[in-house]
């Protein structure tokens, strides 16, 4: 086939068409002629082409060059296709008639496409992998580049590059290592694997992996060197970032201030650091390769055991606060944290670290003894306490067996802590838990409950084992104690409690109480065991304490008043008021049974001022009534005043405000302090007195002589008159010496300037002995018992005398109710 030539006018138009064209495209001349090239030649995605070709030739040029056409059949064809212009004469485009010689070159096409195709597979590979590949000839030192040699280099694309050129982009400090490798290696026709760096025009640094081979002829000769150059740079400064956390985990391995191990998947240490073995008082050649069972304390859960068990359930980490002993027998605390290494999801080893608790673990140990330790004897407290009874009580009764609980209080503690001090207090009571410790048996606890109360524990006991351990507890108090150079007698008082079924720690404690307090009250020095009775009162004390709260509000309260004799006249010269309480539940109740709890519970505070408020006013209306019968004397008031009643910060405006509301003198208001109230903060209660003393009122220590200072409270204390306790009254005539003791007592008061008066009063008999010993005034059943206000107001208006008359002497049996 010869060359197709075929012309078109300027419309495209094609003008001629010879044989070979025929061959060529599947069209005859006659087909061909007057149609439009993209008829016939061109169609599709060549039809931008063919524009581009004709507008070059119109503006006056030729062109050669690839073009695909289509056959008739449809098939595609690559022609190598010549065109020119035809000019006229004055070189003017008249008519686009060109020659067409075309060739098919569509095999020599795929070829050479498929040639670049795989140049270019090779060239993406190259730049994939960073490696770039090269020849050198030994004859010419021409130099040869892959596409990705020039972008490792830096250098443009296509740029002349030779061996000078190419040394002199090595980094000056490898260039002459480099050197000398290449020419040993072209000298001696061997190979090498080379790592250097290249300095590339712009100034960065490059790391390479040069990897050459030499190519020998027939006799041995290198003919030219092939290489490659991988671009390892990221490796490089990898490696670099590896050695630097290889090193700082060095460092930090070893000079980490908490213990680390590396073990194998067995848990075997393969190493340890300096820590560990100061934790665990060993070397690190005892602990390598031993099962970490060798130091685990023993009664822990094995640590191997304790982190399976822990990463069965998908964790990699363990952490936990564990024993270990060391060598010495000594136990560590260490805060241990196991965690599994893995590489690509594959277990490599385990990661143990081990951080010394000990020194806080003995803090933690120390404050939670002192969280349930008396500090001062360094036995249980409440708290502790609280706790074995619950124990005790579930074991006994799994046992079937009964707890029994002692609860001790010491007798007169508060007169040594008094007069010794409190230090000699503290003394006392760290020597009392020694004696109690000693006294009871192995395995029963003896708490400190507060104060000087102790409370003991025994377990599985029997009413007489009970008994017979807190025998051997008060016999423990018999001896003497030497108490800051001083010989002092202490003893206590015991109560005994035992459960039952539905015994609970607040009601053994309560019940033990309460023995213990029916100890006190039978002579202190005893032990009492908690019965059936005891239950009943306490029950009656609930009951009543219940009730005593909603006694003002529902005007269950009463005031009762006992006058007071001028025993000279037996007139009426004063009143002491007396509470009386008539409960809408317990019916009468006498003031011996509630007054005490009123002092508990604190009652006694707003009842007390009831009683001060009401008997105030009736007061002041007797005096009136006398003012206006024209008596010339007036009635004066009595009231007792409790401790609970002093400590009130108030109770010197309260009283003020009492006087100016009823309208009373305060020099016909005497308050009658017990001496209780004197053995509290002597310098709070000298400051109250002074205040109360400032207001005009008397001051009388009530039931004098029972206490045990009563003579120094008589020149400390601004207080203006005693009243004869009726213990010393109830002999007078009989018991020579109680006259001697009344005796004294009014000798003493007649010194200091101190009215007297005598309770008591019950015969005609004592009544003699006070007139003749020179008793001023008294009060006493045999004179006079407590009564309404409608009564004394009856003897205000008959100004009727006190007591019998001489024609019936009267002897009154009973106690004189005082209170």
């Amino acid at each position: 086939m010869g060359q197709a030539i075929v012309s078109v006018d300027l419309n495209r138009t094609i003008i001629f068409w010879n044989r070979a064209a025929e061959e060529m495209f599947g069209w005859t001349a006659a087909e061909a002629l007057g149609k439009y090239s993209t008829e016939v030649l061109v169609r599709g995605d060549s039809v931008g082409r063919a524009e581009e070709v004709f507008d070059a030739i119109t503006r006056g040029h030729g062109w050669s060059g690839e073009m695909e056409v289509e056959h008739r059949d449809g098939s595609r064809l690559w022609l190598f296709v010549t065109n020119r212009p035809v000019l006229d004469a004055e070189g003017r485009l008249i008519a686009i008639v060109g020659s067409c010689i075309a060739r098919d070159i569509t095999e020599d096409l795929k070829a050479r496409r498929a040639l670049e195709a795989s140049s270019h597979r090779l060239a993406e590979a190259q730049r994939i992998a960073h490696l770039g590949s090269f020849e050198v000839s030994a004859t010419t030192n021409e130099m040869l580049w892959s596409d990705e040699m020039y972008r490792i280099f830096g250098v443009e694309l296509g740029q002349p590059f030779d061996p000078e050129a190419f040394l002199a982009s090595v980094h000056p400090d490898d260039r002459s290592h480099l050197t000398e490798i290449w020419a040993h290696a072209t000298l001696a026709g061997t190979s090498f694997d080379h790592l250097f760096r290249v300095l590339r025009p712009d100034g960065t640094e490059r790391s390479v992996r040069a990897r050459v081979e030499p190519n020998l002829d027939a006799d041995g000769r290198v003919v030219k060197m092939s290489g490659t150059v991988a671009d390892q740079t990221e490796w490089v400064e990898a490696e670099a970032i590896r050695r630097i956390a290889e090193s700082r985990f060095e460092i930090g391995f070893e000079q980490s201030s908490i213990g680390a191990v590396i073990a194998d998947l067995d848990g075997l240490p393969l190493r340890v650091n300096k820590v560990v073995c100061d934790i665990l008082g060993t070397t690190a050649e005892e602990l390598i390769g031993r099962p970490w069972t060798d130091f685990s304390h023993p009664d822990d859960v094995p640590l191997s055991v304790a982190v399976a068990a822990h990463m069965a359930d998908g964790h990699d980490s363990y952490q936990a606060e564990r024993r270990y002993l060391r060598d010495d027998g000594t136990i560590a605390w260490a805060s241990t944290h196991v965690a599994l290494v893995r590489d690509h999801d594959v277990p490599q080893y385990v990661y143990v670290q081990l951080k010394d608790i000990t020194e806080r673990k003995a803090m933690e140990a120390e404050s939670s003894h002192r969280a349930l330790h008396d500090s001062l004897t360094g036995l249980p407290n409440r708290l502790l306490l609280t706790d074995r009874l619950v124990h005790g009580l579930a074991g006994s009764k799994r046992r079937d067996a009964r707890l029994g609980v002692i609860f001790l209080d010491l007798d007169q503690f508060k007169v040594v802590n008094d007069s010794l001090g409190h230090t000699s207090g503290d003394v006392l009571l760290s020597e009392a838990a020694k004696r109690i410790e000693g006294a009871i048996r192995p395995g029963d606890t003896v708490a400190r409950f507060g104060g000087d109360e102790f409370v003991i524990v025994c377990d599985a006991v029997t009413a007489v084992e009970a008994d017979l351990i807190a025998r051997r507890v008060l016999r423990a108090f018999v001896r003497p104690w030497l108490i800051a150079e001083q010989e002092v007698h202490v003893t206590a008082s015991l109560g005994i409690a035992l459960s039952t079924d539905d015994s609970t720690p607040e009601s053994l404690l309560r019940d033990s109480d309460t023995a213990m307090y029916r100890a006190k009250e039978l002579g202190r020095g005893r032990i009492e065991l908690f019965d059936e009775t005891l239950s009943m009162k306490a029950s009656r004390r609930l009951s009543m304490s219940s009730a005593l709260h909603h006694a003002l509000e529902r005007d269950e309260l009463s005031v009762h008043y006992q006058p007071v004799a001028d025993l000279a006249t037996r007139e009426m010269v004063g009143v002491e008021a007396l509470l009386r309480w008539q409960s809408g539940t317990l019916g009468e109740v006498s003031p011996a049974e509630f007054v005490p709890i009123a002092e508990e519970t604190g009652l006694i505070v707003p009842i007390g001022a009831w009683l001060l408020e009401e008997a105030s006013r009736q007061t002041v209306e007797w005096q009136n009534l006398q003012t206006s019968l024209g008596q010339g004397r007036s009635l004066s008031l009595a009231v007792n005043l409790s401790v609970r009643q002093m400590l009130s910060p108030d109770i010197t405006d309260r009283i003020a405000r009492v006087l100016a509301r009823s309208g009373m003198k305060s020099a016909d208001l005497c308050l009658e302090l017990t001496e209780s109230v004197f053995m509290q903060d002597a310098d709070y209660f000298g400051r109250t007195l002074n205040d109360l003393k400032a207001l005009g009122v008397s001051l009388a220590i009530d039931d004098f002589g029972t206490g045990y200072s009563s003579l120094s409270y008589l020149r400390r204390f601004p207080v203006d008159a005693v009243k004869i306790d009726r213990a010393f009254v109830d002999g007078l005539g009989t018991e020579s010496n109680d006259t001697a003791l009344v005796q004294a007592i009014i000798a003493m008061a007649r010194a200091l300037g101190l009215s007297i008066t005598a309770e008591g009063v019950e015969t005609a008999q004592q009544m003699a002995c006070l007139t003749d010993l020179g008793v001023p005034r008294a009060q006493g059943f045999f004179l006079a018992r407590p009564m309404p206000a409608d009564e004394i107001t009856r003897l205000v208006k008959t100004r009727e005398l006190l007591g019998p008359t001489a024609r019936e002497p009267l002897a009154v049996a009973g106690t004189s109710d005082e209170v």
